[in-house]
């Protein structure tokens, strides 16, 4: 229940660094992934029906889980548009690169807006 979109376009899930992504995921802890998935989607527990059943908007349309390939020059960390579910990856050039950018970004304690 992936869609590739951006520099991951053409190869999807073969391309080098969505493997290393999903390898990466697959490292994780449960408290890790929780918080790739806050990250990601701004909630930190899949939906009852799944992950395909990612928040819907409002004409019942499903928001997949979606990685954006971006490239280094346009952003160096992780970003994500939680409204669409999509995590903008830029292509790193080892794993390990990838691994420390991705934990940098999740294990940030807030995110967001705040007002006093």
């Amino acid at each position: 229940h992936t869609q590739y979109m951006g520099l991951f376009y053409d190869d999807g899930p073969t391309h080098q660094c969505a493997v290393w992504f999903w390898e990466i995921v697959e490292s994780f802890t449960t408290e890790l992934k929780s918080r790739l998935l806050r990250f990601v989607t701004g909630t930190s527990g899949v939906p009852a029906g799944g992950f395909g059943n990612l928040n819907a908007d409002e004409q019942g349309r499903i928001s997949y889980f979606t990685l954006n390939g971006r490239s280094r020059a346009d952003q160096m960390y992780p970003t994500s548009y939680t409204c669409f579910n999509r995590l903008n990856l830029p292509l790193y050039d080892t794993k390990a690169e990838m691994l420390k950018m991705l934990k940098l970004c999740i294990q940030m304690e807030n995110v967001g807006f705040d007002m006093e």
